[in-house]
């Protein structure tokens, strides 16, 4: 890709020369054509978040799938807990979950990989080329030559979450909503216990607790291991394949008129497609809801059956578009953040106008892997020493 100088090039801190480096993003037909192979993922690990936001390496906080006997999904916000992410995680939990791995796989192929993420900004990546007025940032940093790369939030959606209005706040709770109403603590073969059927009708949510898996997968010659969010496995976890039993949930307008469609199509699956197709989840079951947030219908979507629903129709997007885009980009950050060093970092951003992604050099600003992940440790608890303190 090109690279142009400005005003603000500047060295590294051993003294070379580092340009802004841009990456072109031409119209989304430039990226039709066959796409590079994407290998089925494997879960190499999975842990859990608690309510006070400690990390576990077990399956304590795994829900179960279980069809929402509730509709009305403003029940329990006055009990909403909500995450405080002004307390900037980072990649620590992830981090923590790849020391865990290499501590339980013998086989190190398994644990190492060109890239470490999470699977939000790979989604971000196949997304691009449809989303184009969706701005995001991106911090790098390399490390024996594995690149990490986190999610910097932008000022844009640190003000549109400032000024979110009651009622935006409230369809935000709409989703968490869902996936209480969808799911149960233990496989439900085992026995559902009725008082915690009734209790999720009623019951808020807590977005303090997750289940997470990391994977590891290839696109085209480019190793990946994310991390992701799961919200429920369908019967109890399959330790040959966790992945095939997985099932992420979701919550849509109910589609009522040709626009709607359109949008639902164009819009949502895509993105539904891209996080579950990124680490194997299969099925993505969408509570469709009116606009006074209850629960018109629950439908299930093949997540490979996906992209068929949209193809040939006008305006539609395709998969062969996300991951050639996405894959380029990857060779791009590859080609150019080369410092094998982790107190340094490099910032990309997308915004306005939509032409080009850019990279600068931003040194020892910002450095985010942890200091346990360089020195082979784990912590129950998230924060602590960056690399380089």
């Amino acid at each position: 890709m090109s690279k142009r100088k400005f005003s603000g090039d500047h060295t590294t801190d051993k003294g070379e020369s580092f340009d802004r480096k841009i990456f072109p993003v031409a119209h989304s037909s430039r990226y039709h054509g066959s796409s590079p192979v994407y290998k089925q993922p494997i879960e190499i690990n999975s842990y859990s978040i608690d309510s006070d936001r400690r990390v576990w390496f077990d399956n304590r906080e795994l829900k179960y799938y279980y069809r929402a006997t509730g509709t009305d999904l403003s029940a329990g916000y006055d009990k909403f807990i909500q995450r405080d992410e002004s307390q900037l995680e980072h990649l620590d939990t992830l981090l923590d979950a790849l020391t865990d791995a290499r501590s339980k796989h013998t086989d190190p192929k398994l644990t190492t990989s060109q890239f470490v993420t999470w699977r939000g900004i790979m989604t971000k990546l196949l997304c691009t080329p449809y989303s184009r007025n969706e701005p995001w940032e991106l911090r790098v940093s390399r490390h024996k030559d594995t690149i990490f790369i986190e999610e910097q939030a932008t000022a844009d959606k640190k003000e549109k979450e400032r000024q979110a209005s009651v009622r935006q706040q409230l369809m935000c709770y709409w989703g968490y909503k869902f996936e209480t109403l969808s799911t149960v603590s233990k496989p439900p073969k085992d026995g559902v216990d009725d008082q915690e059927l009734a209790d999720r009708i009623l019951d808020g949510a807590d977005t303090n607790v997750q289940y997470c898996v990391a994977v590891k997968t290839t696109l085209g010659k480019n190793s990946l291991i994310m991390g992701a969010e799961v919200d429920c496995s369908e019967g109890a976890k399959c330790e040959k394949n966790p992945l095939s039993r997985y099932v992420e949930l979701k919550t849509s307008r109910l589609v009522q008129n040709p626009n709607q469609e359109r949008n639902f199509e164009r819009y949502k699956l895509l993105k539904f497609w891209a996080q579950s197709f990124l680490v194997g989840v299969p099925k993505v079951t969408v509570g469709f809801r009116d606009d006074d947030g209850q629960i018109v219908k629950v439908e299930d979507f093949a997540t490979l059956n996906i992209p068929r629903l949209v193809r040939g129709k006008s305006g539609s997007w395709d998969p062969s578009v996300c991951l050639n885009f996405a894959n380029q980009v990857l060779d791009w950050i590859a080609d150019n953040v080369v410092a094998n060093d982790p107190t340094l970092t490099y910032s990309i951003k997308w915004n306005q106008p939509w032409r080009e992604l850019t990279m600068e050099y931003t040194g020892h600003d910002h450095v985010f892997l942890t200091k346990r992940f360089l020195d082979g440790e784990t912590s129950h608890d998230l924060g602590g020493p960056r690399a380089g303190a």
